[in-house]
């Protein structure tokens, strides 16, 4: 069974990290941009196309990963980010709890990052599914 698009190249971790640096860099610059009450689009620019290329990039590599906790956080921090456009009022709270969430599942050990909310266990191949 084919779990993925998207196969391993050479240079896909320096992809990663030089997307996730674009990423943290609109974060933020969106983040300020609620202390100087002023839009800044470059940064929401940044911050949409770097996480649309991680997703991309995550969840093509690797079909399994929408069915990991780091997918369910992304799900959470989407939910988040639908909160800050549809109640500005609570914009800095959002995004300081997207900020927490992400540190914490980026630090958290594999076995929480790779677990699997439908099967109970760390997964991380299509052999981990079986038996």
């Amino acid at each position: 069974m084919k779990t993925s698009l998207i196969p391993n190249f050479k240079g896909k971790r320096w992809l990663k990290i030089l997307l996730r640096s674009f990423h943290i860099l609109g974060v933020a610059g969106v983040f300020s941009s609620l202390f100087i009450e002023g839009e800044q689009p470059l940064y929401w620019m940044l911050l949409i196309t770097s996480g649309v290329g991680l997703l991309m990039l995550e969840a093509l590599s690797n079909f399994l990963w929408f069915v990991q906790v780091r997918a369910l956080i992304l799900y959470v921090k989407l939910g988040l980010l639908v909160l800050f456009y549809l109640y500005p009022d609570y914009a800095w709270h959002c995004l300081v709890t997207i900020i927490l969430i992400s540190g914490v599942i980026s630090h958290a050990p594999s076995s929480v990052r790779y677990f699997s909310f439908i099967h109970g266990k760390k997964v991380q191949s299509i052999k981990d599914i079986k038996g």
